[in-house]
């Protein structure tokens, strides 16, 4: 089975917002036979927070920090041992720790090549191990329930699974032109959410969906940072509607990145398709012809019918109102 971290964040209703601390993280590649490898480190047993987890090394910007590129930079060489020239850096990712936890961040995620030869090593007593592997082997090496990891490291892998080489990297995370949430009444039950940040790219927007009259069921959640979940919440608060549960059509970074800021920071259920253990969060998964078990609207799975959908695990489409949720 996956491996849920048995450190995973749990939301503290009632507890006041605490402001995120600006954070940076540095997914290190190389190249090797086998295609590119990323360096993970195991966080040590006796730490707080996320004992045991396999994350890319970073941390906390300090005052000492230029910048985030600099923080990225001193905590892979203070983790793993691992030096890296800042010019070199590639934008990725933002990820941002959803409300109501008691540590939040707010972290950019770089990428940088090393040469082909670069050794790594525990350097941190916060460090348990290191380890250099393909995104797919890190991945099944999560389903098997040896890797266990948390949502940001878990779709970061997803998305460089299959990349061959530097230009490739560039291109799958190149920025866009940003743009703020957008949320469309499309009947008397249906909203559409047009998100930015999808899967932490800046720029990079999905389309999502918001079910229900006054028991709303966020379909396909994909912002990484807090701008989409504030247009959700002031939105059913002027509808006088409260969010009550998430449904992923399947687990593509596009469509489920964004589900931390739901399931663990407000405490929501989430449901998708068959498959859909291998997140790295709790989930139901549901059968075809199964209706989903919260909402004010009856929303049913069903077989996934989208083009390339069923390559993702999870994969479903839902039956609102006698018809299927586009895509």
């Amino acid at each position: 089975m996956p491996a849920v971290p048995s450190s995973y964040p749990r939301p503290r209703p009632g507890a006041p917002i605490v402001e995120p601390r600006a954070a940076a993280t540095l997914v290190v590649l190389r190249r090797a036979a086998g295609g590119l490898q990323v360096l993970l480190t195991r966080r040590a047993a006796n730490l707080r927070f996320g004992a045991g987890t396999w994350v890319f090394p970073g941390g906390g910007v300090d005052e000492s920090d230029a910048d985030p590129r600099a923080a990225a930079v001193r905590e892979a060489a203070e983790e793993a041992g691992v030096e890296v020239d800042p010019s070199t850096l590639i934008p990725l990712t933002r990820w941002v720790t959803p409300p109501r936890m008691s540590s939040r961040f707010d972290a950019r995620f770089f990428g940088a090549f090393a040469p082909p030869d670069t050794a790594a090593r525990a350097a941190s007593p916060e460090v348990a191990a290191v380890a250099w592997l393909g995104a797919a082997d890190a991945l099944e090496g999560h389903a098997r329930g040896e890797l266990p990891m948390w949502l940001p490291t878990f779709v970061t892998l997803q998305q460089l699974d299959g990349l061959p080489d530097e230009e490739a990297v560039r291109a799958a995370f190149r920025a866009g032109a940003a743009a703020p949430p957008d949320i469309t009444v499309r009947g008397d039950v249906l909203r559409t959410v047009e998100q930015p940040w999808a899967g932490g790219v800046e720029g990079r927007r999905a389309t999502g969906w918001i079910v229900g009259r006054r028991e709303w069921v966020v379909v396909d959640p994909a912002d990484t940072t807090i701008e989409t979940i504030s247009a959700i919440d002031e939105a059913a608060r002027v509808a006088g509607a409260r969010l009550a549960g998430v449904a992923i059509r399947d687990l593509r970074p596009e469509r489920h990145a964004g589900v931390g800021m739901l399931a663990t920071g407000l405490g929501l259920p989430v449901v998708a398709g068959p498959g859909a253990g291998a997140a790295p969060y709790p989930v139901a998964e549901l059968s075809d012809g199964e209706r989903i078990p919260f909402g004010d609207v009856p929303i049913v799975s069903r077989r996934a019918t989208e083009a390339g959908a069923r390559r993702w695990p999870g994969a479903m489409s839902l039956e609102v109102a006698g018809g299927v949720l586009p895509a």
